[in-house]
């Protein structure tokens, strides 16, 4: 069997989207012939935003590798928000208007290249070449963001020969939050030469998606053959094993990261203009889980004081899982970018699996509305429509009230093929075609 070596920063127990693509993909490797091994960092000294202990039970037959770091993003992190974990960048970065603030800024954004986490390639190197030698890997795979990861990836090939896929799970130069930092000319400079440095010498550059594809290739020329996308997915077997019964209100969900760089205004109004057209408000609930602020939950209950709204917080996984399942409409909000044709919200596929209705505010021409436009009941729309979020929300609300909720198919071929099996097969592929 072949063998290849994982490294990356996000690894059960920490939480969020940044750890499930590459623990599910190790989950289902060995059932084609590829046996995983990661490297990653120690819990104990990780700056994770978020944990998921129970992410563990998925990686438990893995074997993994943990090393120590050093980590001034927690430095970071208390200088914007005075706590050592809260202040992690994670979508958006602090807008505070104060002197500490601005130096973190500048700090993190223009002598921390590409991240802050870019120390971590010491002790992981370090531990490589160990791996290297006992284990001997076919093929190392990095995966970023924090990209810095990669810088490992290049380390190695230049000296080992190894070969090296370098997987994309967000931009790089092109993050969209990276305008919110302070950063010099060099740094920009300096940030792009890297960048352009890994896509030129990795053997197959990976991403989520065909959007993500198209920019990296105008990056590096002659480029398009080795540049590849897989979709993020769902577990079939995660979504099996959850087990829910819906009630009698309309419950409209939102699970996962919601910033000040999205839609959301748009979502209350929506929200807001369909409820001054029924005849109870007392029928709706409104679910939100995962990391918000504060002041957008608030926005929420200021627009729809009549509407019942649960914030659950951050939540594991599989809680995740049962909320969207449970609910009558799920909603997306997309970051509203220079870039934002290419983003897909990490839950895009959960939320089809489960069979509800979509509703997505982002760029109608982006690539998670060319997904979404494959489901019957699914829609996505600019910040600017309203009345028409707001009629879709009546129709889906109309449809229960009726006794017939709409459904999309979920043993359509879209839905079949991002199930989490299917899209490591798709990796299995990739990783037979250069070893």
């Amino acid at each position: 069997m072949k063998k290849v070596l994982i490294i990356t920063y996000y690894w059960p127990p920490g939480g969020g989207s940044g750890v499930q693509r590459w623990m599910y993909f190790a989950k289902y490797l060995s059932g084609f012939g590829i046996i995983p091994v990661v490297l990653t960092v120690s819990e104990k000294y990780a700056s994770y935003p978020q944990t998921d202990h129970k992410l563990n039970k998925e990686v438990r037959h893995i074997k993994v590798f943990k090393t120590k770091t050093f980590e001034p993003l927690r430095f970071y992190s208390f200088l914007v928000s005075g706590n050592k974990t809260k202040g992690i960048p994670q979508g958006e970065v602090s807008n505070k208007k104060n002197p500490l603030v601005s130096v973190a800024k500048f700090i993190r954004g223009s002598l921390f290249i590409p991240d802050a986490r870019k120390f971590w390639n010491i002790f992981a190197f370090k531990q490589v070449k160990l791996i290297l030698k006992n284990e001997k890997p076919d093929i190392i795979i990095t995966t970023g963001p924090p990209h810095s990861v990669h810088l490992t990836g290049l380390k190695l090939k230049k000296k080992f020969s190894v070969k090296w896929i370098a997987d994309f799970r967000d931009p790089w130069s092109d993050l969209y939050y990276n305008k919110d930092f302070i950063r010099t000319r060099r740094a920009i400079k300096k940030d792009s030469k890297l960048e352009k440095k890994v896509l030129a010498n990795a053997d197959i550059i990976l991403t989520v998606g065909s959007k993500m594809k198209e920019l990296l290739v105008k990056k590096i020329k002659g480029s398009e053959n080795k540049i590849k996308y897989v979709y993020n997915g769902y577990d079939a077997e995660l979504f099996s094993g959850v087990i829910v019964e819906k009630s009698n209100k309309f419950e409209i969900s939102y699970i996962g990261l919601l910033t000040e760089n999205s839609p959301y205004k748009s979502f209350a109004l929506s929200v807001k203009d369909f409820v001054q057209k029924i005849s109870s408000e007392k029928d709706i609930v409104l679910n939100f889980a995962g990391k918000i602020r504060g002041e957008i939950i608030n926005c929420f209950k200021s627009e729809l004081p009549g509407v019942k709204i649960r914030y659950y917080g951050y939540v594991s996984h599989e809680k995740a899982i049962s909320i969207m399942k449970k609910s009558d409409l799920l909603v997306s909000c997309l970051p509203e970018t220079e870039q934002s044709e290419i983003i897909i919200s990490g839950k895009t596929a959960e939320y089809a699996a489960t069979g509800n209705p979509i509703l997505s505010f982002g760029n109608k021409s982006g690539e998670s509305a060319l997904i979404l436009n494959n489901l019957e009941y699914a829609a996505t729309f600019s910040k600017n429509e309203i009345k028409k979020a707001s009629a879709f929300i009546k129709e889906i609300y109309e449809k229960k009230k009726n006794g017939k909720p709409a459904k999309n198919n979920i043993k359509s071929e879209l839905i079949k093929n991002m199930s989490r099996y299917e899209t490591t097969r798709l990796l299995a592929e990739l990783i037979n075609e250069i070893s």
